[in-house]
């Protein structure tokens, strides 16, 4: 009998090899990026704090290529493949539980940090051998890594999304410093910045969800969560939370979680009218709502919760611009290199329709030098009290 059977199940496995041309058919690859980015994290080997150090630094250019950075950076080419597979897809969920608000983890953020670090280190050595089409791919995967991570719609995502942006475009301006690109060269890479830029989320997106993840602690269930956070050794978050804070958590009730949420959903409804002003406006504006919400809960314990949980606005969205209008500069830029390759000269004036500086709405100021340009800002960054320029040759 036990022979019968297997004879049968023989007979129909053999029948669906036939029929299908294969017993097994090859899984699809994976179409969410950040699945082959926790691979990635997995395959290179974790460095020390001075290998981490010098990546980073050699990244950000205060440090040259050295061999033992070198042979680090060759270790991690299975990495670097598996990201750069990442990088091409258009879908990037990173698989967050937003419920758990402030207990939920995030340790992604960190890992895309440091291999965006391995990325531009590799483009620096690509560099220094005079490698330039390597750089310039290493820089572009580098920038989609940053922007995948901003596909994580929270505060913390989006500031280290604008700071990988910005080393990336001092690797991208170092490259065109050191090499006169030709024409075909420079209008790709004007074409992938204009892509990735286009692919880059406005901070609405991260500060809507960010609104609705803290307003979960606005009931007498979740406030309690809060009282592991209101010691400042735990997290930064909370590191400015005053003495009462644990009296007003342990008392909290309907009503003032009630009160508190309806103090918090104006607060943030103002936030998302000032972001719509211009800049200097919207900057000035986003501090002070921040100062007008430390001052109401003195005498307004409405506001407690507010003034806890909304991250300061003003520098996220001042780091925002800085890291935007470098990326105009840098397309800005990218034009006339591309006119100077047409002609043999840059041109007098900067071409109409070209990027603006964001700080001032307008273009930016343009000066010829006896090696190259400036492009300079119209007005001054306020948080940093500059006017930013960006210097070509």
């Amino acid at each position: 009998m036990k022979n019968i059977i297997r004879k049968k199940v023989l007979l129909v496995t053999l029948a669906m090899y036939f029929c299908t041309g294969s017993a097994f058919a090859l899984p699809k690859d994976p179409d969410n990026a950040a699945l082959l980015y926790y691979q990635a994290f997995c395959v290179y080997e974790k460095p020390d704090k001075s290998m981490k150090d010098m990546i980073a630094e050699l990244a950000k250019g205060y440090i040259e290529p050295n061999p033992t950075i070198i042979e680090y950076i060759e270790g991690c080419r299975p990495a670097l493949k598996l990201a750069e597979s990442a990088a091409e897809l258009d879908k990037c969920d990173w698989g967050m539980k937003y419920s758990d608000g402030l207990e939920g983890e995030s340790p992604h953020v960190g890992q895309v940090k440091f291999l965006t670090y391995i990325f531009l280190a590799d483009a620096k050595i690509a560099l220094e051998l005079k490698d330039y089409d390597l750089a310039i791919k290493r820089c572009l995967t580098a920038r989609k890594v940053g922007i995948d991570l901003g596909y994580a719609p929270l505060a913390i995502g989006f500031l280290v999304e604008k700071a990988i942006t910005r080393y990336t475009n001092d690797c991208i301006q170092d490259i065109l410093t050191c090499h006169c690109l030709d024409l075909e060269t420079l209008k790709y890479l004007k074409a992938k910045l204009n892509e990735l830029d286009s692919r880059s989320k406005p901070i609405t997106y991260i500060m809507e969800p960010e609104q609705e993840v803290m307003a979960l602690y606005a009931s007498p269930e979740r406030i309690r969560e809060l009282l592991p956070y209101v010691n400042p050794e735990n997290t930064p978050r909370l590191i400015n939370a005053p003495e009462d804070t644990r009296k007003y958590i342990l008392e909290a009730d309907a009503d003032f979680c009630r009160r508190n949420k309806t103090y918090y959903d104006q607060h943030w409804f103002e936030i998302f009218a000032t972001l719509k002003l211009p800049y200097h406006e919207a900057y000035i504006k986003l501090k002070d709502l921040g100062k007008k919400t430390a001052e109401d809960y003195k005498e307004n314990p409405d506001a407690f919760i507010t003034m806890l949980l909304c991250p300061a606005v003003h520098n996220i969205y001042n780091s925002g611009i800085q890291s935007d209008t470098y990326s105009n500069a840098l397309k800005t830029a990218l034009e006339l290199y591309i006119i100077k390759a047409q002609t043999g000269k840059f041109p007098d004036n900067l071409p109409p329709g070209s990027p603006k500086d964001l700080f001032s709405g307008q273009d930016f100021e343009y000066e010829k030098t006896t090696d190259g340009f400036i492009l300079r800002c119209q007005v001054k960054d306020v948080d940093s009290d500059e006017i930013h320029e960006y210097e070509f040759k």
